[in-house]
This record gives structure tokens, C-alpha cells and sequence, in this order.
């Protein structure tokens, strides 16, 4: 149907659609791609590889992209192994005298790279691509440049495209000899400084969609890839430097002087009107200038243009334009979300521009910084000076954008400029508060944001800039609300503002909720999560109305979510990042709320009553995205009250149903919820068994699913110990299972890969017989377990490295020792001289772990070290503007290029470990189970029974409870000690004695001042 001359247009649409769509679904030939679509059998497969390539040549445009699209499918799962004759295919199209056969060939080797371009394992394929292949695609794209033909621009365009895509990962041995540069770098040249005519007046960024101007742009972005993945020295990681560093310094001498005039010329003409850039372009242009920054023999011939590339080219491109305005009267809500989430706006030509200004700014202070601020200041100047009527706001606006940029460097303590930084706010930035001009309202709020840090002496004039930005929380423009919000924010560090702040705190708050209702966006989240969390101990007298109204604004947003994407567990959510992200805020600062509610419990159980629907959406929906957030709602409602309410237990099955739907990949996330309900609810737990059955099958699933890794069975491990600790005596008929599924691994011998989960399935062994030594015995003996699982554990004694872990330890060991005689199996009992041994093993190095953990612990608190411990140190601190010594047109070494060197030097020592690193598999993800096995970190914030056990103490009270009921059983383990295990033994008892006396010393002070009171 779709090469059909007889059929329209129209049916050729669709029939290709169709086409697309099933190949999509089905080409893999996965099990669950025949299950869940028809599969393609093996004669279709041969027909449509056979002619697939004639259908994209007899295709009009629109539906060349379909097809070609389907190629790309087909070749990554058919190519090379199942398709090897599709290079012979492609090379003979490459050679036709068809133009329309040499455009089809072009697109197949497209597609053919798109598949390889990231690869690691299988960068051959490339570099036989590039070495037969290319040549004839340079020739191609050469006779094209000169060319201007629609169909020859095209070519232009995939040529250029195909040479980027393969040299994403590496770049090949072909493209590194000099003629092949100069071959290449001669098209690009020709392609960027090729004239096309333009009408000034009309030109906009539909333009950019032209093949001409797509021709251009990928022209730009190859080069810009050469030179700063391979061309440039400066920022080559020192795992390239052997591999490219010929390269480097044949392209920086040869070829980087001449690409870099003509980048300049592009830019000299679209400063004075006679080329025109888009967007796009400009962007790219501004990158490579910014590595030309960084690398010495760039920045000599960049420097005698700096100060004219930055006041012709970055300076207008951050005023306030015409298409800004266009923008902020049709769509404030875009406008904003452009400027306060600049990753939706990731490199644009505002983006590239700015940060072109940091590098020059910083990279090369001593040439750049002052001609930078004079620039500025000059500016400004002039437009305070001039008649009201003839100053220029959209100037203004350029500045203080510029301004902005540079806050981070100029607000350090030895920036050249910074005792004149109040007097620059209250002047420039301040004044504007007032200004006719929303935008610079605006921009006044966001510059000042940004120089927060500055403080002024007299405390009244910080009051009166407070006033201000709280007034204009009620400007009638959008964006000067948003900005006034984001300003506000930090001034709450000042203890004033705060004080002044608390009086207005429910209009604020509810000017903050009315803007999340007009702009989906988590910036505006985060600034009320953190309101509620400052002004917490605030918040209860409204904060159920205010939790009301946060849930509303989230089922708005879902709601909008939800009509444009009916099915939100089939992951199309992602089509509403901005939507889905401003939930995500909404839930967190949910949250925040709830957990700052602590000290009222009473609260928490009403906001439990309208937060509660909103998570019983979000699991019965099944909207993934989101589990993380609402099972932290969860946990910080049933911590705050530290109590499972009924509502709590309302949405227990619903939980459970999410698990057993998708949820079981989202285990660890579920797994604070699911202790809480059984650290505070374990009444109910012992008590219903089918709260006990819904917990063991979420346990049973995930230590026996093949879908889930170590991590996650470690998440069920620690339950089953929540289970067994909150509920001895209670929940004795789960014993049994909690045995046999960690006996499961325990016994085989290959079954456990790493030391974190070997110790953690012996916990759960540990902890069934600290529950109950007996049950757990009488199941390890009726499947003939005891003895492999007891000497697992003997042999593994060294790996309980935690203070819990050598605790729990102690407590199941020692609970051995109390079975009666006629209880313990006749393989325990001759072998209890050997448990005792590592009990006494382990207090030997119980005290020390106790010691390394207290210290952690100070460390993490920062209780160990003066405060002044973690200020900059007076010679280390910021030494960008130290003297601006002779290293300015030296390669900029700063801290930024060392850390990307050390990041690719990991990485490239992570490629060479093998396929692991590839980069083809689906999810680009490596294996859950990839751990180090070193030893467990402690886990501060855990807070369990254990806690609460003195395992001295415990010793001492066992061991006499042992010589009382199994007199030969005892004498047995004492008489097998030596003399040093028998004087240790005696200094643990000492110690018992010791601890329990300082117990009941604390006992009586405490009940004494607790008298005193009364």
C-alpha cells in the first residue's frame, strides 16, 4: 500500500503509521512482546528487510521518516547477525547516480549509527562504517554544500548528522587522519559560511525547520563535538590524552584557527543584520567559544574579540526581546517556567550565552572581568541618567540579567566589587520594585534574589526591601508573583523577617498555593515545602486547611494529567514531566508538613483524613511516578503520631494490591510504611491473619522473585525482623516461613552474591531464635537445616561488623543456650562449646564497634569539631580574584575541568571492565546486585528493640538461667574454656555487674527527681 502509485497520500499516511506502530511492538519477538501483540513471522520479517530500502526511495518525504524510523528498529535487533548484507545495500546506494537512491542510502546509514553510537563493546561496527563508508558520504556531502538544491540540502543535513551521531562515543581511526579533517572540516566550513538570503522583517524560528538551516546547525554541532570531545586539550580527561591527544594538537593548530574566524564572522554578521542565526545556533556558537575559553591557543586568538562578544552578542541575547514579550503576554505561564526551570530551556541560546559569560568571567578574570563590569556598569549608568522617556528598559534588563549570572562569583567575599554590592542592590535592583515595566519588576525580584547573601548595616532599609518584595506578591503580572515568591524565600535566614513575617504568614501561604494552582511547577513547591518547614511550630492553626488545599491543587493536576493521558500506569506521564514534577512537589511538601506536625498529634489525624484520598489514588491509579513520594506521606504520618490510626489501616490493602499489581519494584520505597505498621500497629498485626498473610506474601514474593535483586530481599529481610522483634510471643505461626525462605539461600551454595545479604539472611535466622529458639530449631531440624545453617553462621561471624548486627548475634546465640537439654538437637549439643566461642568473639569487638559508631555519629552531627571546622579556610577561600596572576592565558585548570576529569577517568576505567558498561542495553542500567563487600554502614536514624537489650547484662542473666535448668550443659561450656576465654568471660560478668549498677543508680536519681517535683 505504501509504494502504491494508485493509492492518495492520505491512506499512504495512515497504512504507514500502521506499519510503524507493528513493527514497533512486535520486531523485538520478546516473550512479552508476542504476548502482549501479534508476532511477525520469519517470511514477513524477509520480505520487509528486502524491501524496506525500495519503500523509503518510492515514499514521498513525510513518509520516508516513518519508514525510516522502522528501519532503525529493525536494524537493532536484526543487525549485523540477521541482516549482514544491509551494508552492502546502503554502500550501493551511496554510489547510485540517483540523487533520490543516494538520499535513501544516506538515511539507512543513519539509522545504522543512531543504533551503534553509544556503544562501548561494539565500536567496531563504527569504525567499519567510518572507514567504508564515509569517504563516499564526504564526497557527498561536499557536492551538496555547493549546491542549492532542496534535495541536496537534505543530503547536507543526514551527512553531517550521521558523522555527529558516530562520533558520540569515540571518534574513529579513519576520522583521525589529517586528510579526512581537512576533507570534513572543509564541508562544515562551507555548509556554516554558506549565504542564504533571508527577509529580515518575517524570518522567525520556523525557518530553522529548513533543510538549509538543519544543514547548518549539524555542520556547527560536529565541530563543536571534535573540538570539545577530541580537539581540545584543555578539556581532554587524562584516560584520552594518549588516545587523543595527536588529535587535539593537529586540530587546534591546523584547523581550530580557521573555524574559529569563521564562527566569529557569523557572529560579526548577525550583529549587524546580514546572517541570520537561530536560536539553536546561537547556542552552539556560544559553546564552542566557552571551550575556546578554557584552552590557551583558543583563548589568544579569542581574546582581542572578547569585549565586543560581549557586548554585540551575549549582552543582547539576555534583554528582554520581542518574542520574550510575545511570550509573556500570550503565555505567561510558559514565560515563567522558561525562566525559573532553565532546564526546560537547556541549551538555548539564553542558556549558552550565560554561561559563555561565567567562563570568560571566571576561566579569564584578569583579561575579562573588569571590561565585563565596566560594561555593566555602564549600562546602568546611562539608563539612571537619562530622561525617563528616552531610557531603555530592555537594556536595563540586559544588565541586571548579566548581573545575575555573575552573582555566584561576585558575591565571594574577594570579589573586587563587593563592598559596592549593597549600594549596586539598593540603586539598580531595588529602584525597580516600583518600575511601569513588569518585566523589570521582574528581573529587579530575580536579581535580587540572587545577591540575597548581601547585607546591608542599617536593618531598616532590609525591612523596607521585605515590605517591598511582600507587596509584590500581589502584582497583577504573573511572572512578578513568581519572582516576588522566590525572593522571599531566602530572606526567612533573617531572624527579623521571620519575626516580621509570621503575621502575614496565612496570606503568604495562600498566595504561595494560589500560584501552585496557576503554574504547575515544584520551584513554587519547594519554596512553600520550605515555609512549612521553617514556620512549622506555625502551622498548626491553619495547617489542615492548609493541607486541604494542597491535596485540591494536586488533584488538579492530575486530573489535567489524567485527560491527556488516560492510562498513567503505561508510563506516558512522562509526556507531562512539568505537570508531573509539580505533583511530585505538592506530595513533598505534604510531607513536610505532616512531619513538622510531630508535637500535635491531633492535627496529623485530621490531615490523615484528607491526605489519605490522595494516596489511595495515587496506588489504586497505579501512577509509579509518584510512589516514592506518597509512601513517604505515609511513614511521616504514622512517625508523627507514632501510632497506625484506622485511616492508616484503611489504606493497608490498598498498599498491598499496588504491590502485588507493580509495586513489587518499588519495595525499598514501601518499606519505612510497612515497618511503621508494624512498629506501632503490631497489635493488630498479631491480632488479624490476614494482615499477617498480606505481609508474609509481600515477604515471599520478593525473597523468591526473579524480577527483583539483593537490595530488595535485604528490604523484606529487615521486615522480617520489625515482625519478630515488635511481636515476640505474638506472631508465632509466621516463625516457620521467615525460616524456610532465608534457609532457601543460606543452603545453596551459589545462592548469595553479596555480604550484605548473607548477613541479613542469617538475621532473620538469628532473629527467629532470639524470637523463639525452640520453633525455629524444631523447623531447622525437621528438614535436616540445623547443621548447614549453623555452620554458615560460625564461618561468617566476622562479617557481623555493626553494633546491632553483633548484638542480635549475642541474643540468638545465647538463646540457644537456655533450650532445655531434651529440646536441643544432638548436633547443638556437642557443639555449644563452639557457639559460646563466638559469642565471646564477638564481645570482643563489640565495644570497639561501639565506640566507631558513637564517633560516626558526632561526626555526622558535627558534635566532634568547632563550627568553624566547616568554614573556608581564610587561604583557601575562593581564589579567583588572588592577584589574577600570570596563568590567564594559560589552560583554565579550575576545580570544575578537574572534577570532570576525574569523572571520566572513572568512567573510563569502569568501560574497560567489559560488557557491563555497554551502553546498549535497554534501560542503561547495570544489576541491582553490584555491591561492595565491604562492611554494612551503621543506620543512625534506626531505632529498634534491640536498642533497649544490654547485651551484658543479657549474657550474665542467660548464663545463670543455663546453670539453673541445664547444670551439665553449662559446666560443658565453661569447662571448654581456656584460660584467656575463662578470664574474659569473667571480665564480661565484672562488666554486667558494672552496667547494671549504673543502671539502677540512673533509676533511682531519676525516680528521686521526679519525687522532688511532686
Amino acid at each position: 500500500m505504501i509504494s502504491s502509485p494508485e493509492l492518495s497520500l492520505g491512506t499512504k499516511q495512515a497504512a504507514s503509521i500502521y506499519f510503524k506502530n507493528r513493527i514497533r511492538r512486535s520486531w523485538s519477538g520478546t516473550q512479552r512482546a508476542n504476548d502482549q501483540h501479534a508476532p511477525i513471522g520469519e517470511n514477513d520479517r524477509s520480505v520487509t528487510k528486502e524491501n524496506i530500502l525500495a519503500g523509503i526511495y518510492t515514499a514521498p518525504q513525510t513518509i520516508k521518516l516513518q519508514l525510516t524510523e522502522c528501519l532503525g528498529v529493525i536494524l537493532k535487533h536484526d543487525f549485523p547477525e540477521k541482516w549482514p548484507q544491509f551494508i552492502v545495500h546502503t554502500k550501493e546506494l551511496l554510489h547510485a547516480q540517483d540523487a533520490q537512491k543516494v538520499y535513501t542510502g544516506l538515511l539507512a546509514l543513519l539509522e545504522v549509527i543512531k543504533v551503534y553510537r553509544f556503544s562501548v563493546t561494539k565500536r567496531e561496527i563504527i569504525e567499519e562504517i567510518a572507514k567504508e563508508l564515509f569517504p563516499q558520504v564526504q564526497k557527498i556531502s561536499e557536492q551538496a554544500v555547493e549546491s542549492n538544491d532542496e534535495l541536496a540540502m537534505r543530503m547536507a543535513w543526514v551527512s553531517f548528522k550521521s558523522y555527529y551521531n558516530s562520533i558520540q562515543a569515540g571518534l574513529p581511526l579513519a576520522f583521525q587522519e589529517p586528510g579526512n579533517l581537512v576533507a570534513w572540516g572543509t564541508s562544515f566550513i562551507k555548509m556554516i559560511e554558506k549565504p542564504v538570503a533571508f527577509d529580515k522583517e518575517s524570518i522567525d524560528e520556523e525557518a530553522a525547520k529548513e533543510p538549509v538551516w538543519k544543514a547548518k546547525k549539524w555542520a556547527i554541532r560536529s565541530v563543536n563535538r571534535l573540538y570539545g570531545r577530541y580537539g581540545n586539550p584543555a578539556l581532554l580527561p587524562g584516560a584520552s590524552t594518549k588516545q587523543f591527544g595527536a588529535f587535539a594538537k593537529l586540530f587546534t593548530s591546523n584547523f581550530l584557527p580557521q573555524i574559529l574566524q569563521v564562527y566569529l564572522k557569523q557572529i560579526e554578521g548577525y550583529t549587524t543584520g546580514q546572517v541570520w542565526m537561530s536560536v539553536r545556533i546561537r547556542g552552539l556558537v556560544s559553546m564552542l567559544l566557552s571551550d575556546c575559553v578554557k584552552e590557551k591557543s583558543a583563548w589568544k586568538l579569542l581574546k582581542p574579540h572578547a569585549e565586543g562578544i560581549v557586548s554585540h552578542f551575549i549582552f543582547p541575547q539576555l534583554c528582554f526581546s520581542e518574542s520574550d514579550q510575545e511570550l509573556w503576554e500570550d503565555n505567561p505561564v510558559e514565560y515563567v517556567q522558561k525562566r525559573i526551570d532553565p532546564i526546560d530551556d537547556f541549551g538555548s541560546a539564553n542558556i549558552a550565552a550565560s554561561n559563555l559569560l561565567i567562563d570568560m568571567a571566571i576561566d579569564r578574570k584578569k583579561t575579562t572581568l573588569t571590561p565585563i563590569l565596566t560594561f555593566i556598569n555602564g549600562v546602568l549608568t546611562s539608563y539612571s541618567q537619562s530622561p525617563e522617556e528616552s531610557r531603555d528598559p530592555r537594556a536595563k534588563d540586559g544588565a541586571l540579567a548579566m548581573m545575575g549570572v555573575l552573582a555566584g562569583t561576585l558575591c565571594s567575599r574577594k570579589s573586587p566589587i563587593y563592598n559596592t554590592l549593597p549600594e549596586f542592590l539598593l540603586t539598580h535592583v531595588v529602584s525597580e520594585f516600583g518600575s511601569k515595566y513588569g518585566f523589570l519588576r521582574a528581573r529587579a525580584l530575580d536579581t535580587y534574589c540572587r545577591y540575597s547573601s548581601i547585607e546591608f548595616s542599617d536593618a531598616q532599609i532590609t525591612r523596607g526591601i521585605f515590605e517591598s518584595v511582600l507587596g509584590l506578591l500581589n502584582d497583577t503580572q504573573l511572572p512578578v508573583r513568581v519572582h516576588a515568591a522566590l525572593a522571599l524565600q531566602p530572606m526567612i535566614e533573617n531572624e527579623m523577617i521571620r519575626d516580621l513575617l509570621a503575621s502575614h504568614l496565612p496570606q503568604v501561604m495562600q498566595v504561595f498555593l494560589n500560584l501552585t494552582n496557576e503554574i504547575d511547577s515544584d520551584t513554587i513547591s519547594h519554596v512553600v515545602e520550605e515555609f512549612v518547614e521553617v514556620f512549622a511550630d506555625r502551622m498548626s492553626p491553619f495547617a489542615v486547611e492548609l493541607g486541604q488545599q494542597l491535596c485540591d491543587t494536586f488533584m488538579r493536576v492530575m486530573g489535567e494529567v489524567s485527560a491527556n493521558a488516560p492510562d498513567m500506569a503505561s508510563g506516558d506521564v512522562d509526556e507531562f514531566s512539568e505537570k508531573t514534577m509539580a505533583a511530585m512537589g505538592v506530595l513533598k511538601t505534604l510531607g513536610t508538613l505532616v512531619l513538622n506536625l510531630d508535637s500535635s498529634p491531633e492535627v496529623v489525624y485530621k490531615l490523615e483524613e484528607v491526605i489519605f484520598p490522595v494516596v489511595r489514588y495515587v496506588l489504586e491509579q497505579r501512577i509509579v511516578d509518584l510512589y516514592d513520594e506518597v509512601y513517604e506521606i505515609l511513614d511521616c504520618c504514622m512517625f508523627a503520631v507514632k501510632s497506625v490510626s484506622p485511616n492508616a489501616w484503611g489504606l493497608f490493602t490498598s498498599i498491598y494490591n499496588s504491590f502485588k499489581n507493580d509495586g513489587i519494584d518499588f519495595i525499598e520505597e514501601m518499606l519505612p510504611s510497612l515497618d511503621n505498621y508494624v512498629t506501632f500497629g503490631i497489635d493488630v498485626v498479631a491480632s488479624s491473619t490476614e494482615v499477617q498473610a498480606h505481609f508474609f506474601d509481600i515477604i515471599e514474593t520478593v525473597m523468591k522473585s526473579d524480577r527483583v535483586g539483593e537490595n530488595d530481599r535485604i528490604c523484606v529481610c529487615k521486615l522480617m525482623e520489625a515482625i519478630m522483634l515488635h511481636g515476640r510471643g505474638k506472631v508465632d505461626g509466621m516463625i516457620p516461613g521467615f525460616v524456610s525462605l532465608a534457609a532457601a539461600y543460606l543452603l545453596v551454595s551459589d545462592a548469595i552474591e553479596t555480604s550484605a545479604f548473607l548477613v541479613y539472611t542469617l538475621e532473620v535466622i538469628l532473629n527467629a531464635l532470639h524470637y523463639n529458639p525452640v520453633i525455629t530449631l524444631s523447623v531447622l531440624e525437621q528438614y535436616k537445616w540445623t547443621e548447614g545453617i549453623f555452620t554458615r553462621l560460625m564461618q561468617s561471624v566476622s562479617k557481623f561488623s555493626r553494633v546491632n548486627d553483633k548484638k542480635l548475634l549475642i541474643l540468638g546465640l545465647t538463646a540457644v543456650l537456655t533450650v532445655p537439654a531434651e529440646q536441643l538437637p544432638a548436633s547443638l549439643q556437642s557443639g555449644l562449646p563452639q557457639l559460646f566461642e563466638g559469642i565471646l568473639q564477638t564481645f570482643r569487638t563489640l565495644a570497639q564497634a561501639v565506640e566507631s559508631r558513637d564517633a560516626l555519629e558526632k561526626m555526622y552531627q558535627g558534635t566532634d569539631s568547632d563550627d568553624e571546622a566547616f568554614e573556608w579556610d581564610e587561604n583557601d577561600d575562593d581564589d579567583e580574584f588572588d592577584g589574577f596572576g600570570e596563568g590567564d592565558d594559560d589552560d583554565a585548570d579550575d576545580l570544575e575541568n578537574e572534577y570532570l576529569k576525574h569523572l571520566s577517568n572513572q568512567a573510563s576505567k569502569a568501560l574497560a571492565g567489559g560488557d557491563d558498561a555497554d551502553n546498549d542495553n535497554d534501560d542503561g542500567f547495570g544489576s541491582d546486585d553490584e555491591e561492595s563487600d565491604d562492611n554494612l554502614e551503621e543506620e543512625f536514624s534506626l531505632e529498634t528493640p534491640l536498642d533497649d537489650i544490654n547485651a551484658y547484662t543479657h549474657l550474665q542473666e542467660k548464663l545463670s538461667e543455663m546453670q539453673a535448668t541445664n547444670t551439665a550443659a553449662y559446666n560443658v561450656v565453661v569447662q571448654s574454656l581456656n584460660p584467656e576465654n575463662s578470664q574474659f568471660l569473667q571480665s564480661l560478668i565484672e562488666e554486667a555487674n558494672k552496667q547494671r549498677a549504673e543502671q539502677q543508680q540512673q533509676q533511682q536519681q531519676a525516680q528521686a527527681a521526679n519525687g522532688a517535683q511532686l
